[in-house]
């Protein structure tokens, strides 16, 4: 079977160490290090995306919501409706008109259009969704929309509204992926504001990793995840 970051059971170690990381940096976010598993071809190692996909099909559970905070073409979404379950539900949202078009189309093939809502509004609107305390996991994958505009990109001023957002909403030990795109115009800036969100919630108690490429000609993009603590601190 080719690796996707589909298969359930080859994130658990990952979001193991995660959640009881036991070393980390002097600004609170962990060492975290990755095995690679052993299907994945030689020199391979997983795109940012499939590694989230990895941490978030081990967080979910049947019966579960999870929050898509950027629909794109639909892949996270159908992703997390299936990691749900026929009792769970996904908040997907996305501005723009055609992303909502396509995602719709993608869960429609798939099957799993009952288990989604798609919100067509901006990601910090999470909150007229989901109650504090509600949701089991989200996942941001900022930029552009795959085959769009590539001037129409997310933000770090409402990237960081919704994050803050976001994690109000979790539960205890629920998990946040953020995939960043530092390689364009807008990515760079954004990508460092997530990182310092990031590194804030690691010094109030949340674990948090980074997982990204090393040596590459520009810059690549990468995944943090945070889980957040049992205290539910912010």
């Amino acid at each position: 079977m080719p690796f996707t970051g589909r298969q359930k059971g080859i994130g658990r170690p990952h979001l193991l160490s995660l959640r009881n990381v036991a070393h980390s940096a002097n600004d609170g976010t962990a060492v975290f290090f990755i095995s690679m598993p052993a299907r994945l071809p030689p020199m391979m190692p997983p795109r940012p995306t499939q590694l989230a996909w990895m941490l978030l099909r081990e967080a979910l559970h049947d019966g579960d919501l999870a929050i898509d905070a950027t629909a794109g073409n639909g892949h996270d979404t159908a992703f997390l409706a299936e990691c749900v379950g026929e009792n769970g539900s996904v908040l997907a949202f996305d501005v723009q008109p055609e992303a909502i078009r396509s995602t719709r189309a993608r869960l429609a093939a798939a099957g799993l259009d009952h288990r989604v809502e798609l919100c067509q509004q901006s990601h910090v609107e999470l909150a007229r969704h989901a109650s504090p305390g509600s949701v089991a996991a989200v996942i941001f994958n900022l930029g552009y929309l795959p085959g769009g505009d590539h001037q129409l990109t997310t933000t770090s001023a409402d990237t960081l509204t919704a994050l803050d957002t976001a994690a109000g909403l979790l539960k205890p030990a629920g998990v946040i992926c953020v995939v960043c795109y530092p390689g364009h115009a807008a990515g760079a800036g954004e990508a460092a504001d997530v990182e310092a969100w990031m590194a804030a919630r690691a010094a109030d108690g949340w674990r948090v990793a980074k997982y990204a490429m090393l040596g590459t000609r520009r810059p690549a993009p990468f995944l943090i995840a945070a889980v957040r603590g049992v205290s539910g601190g912010m």
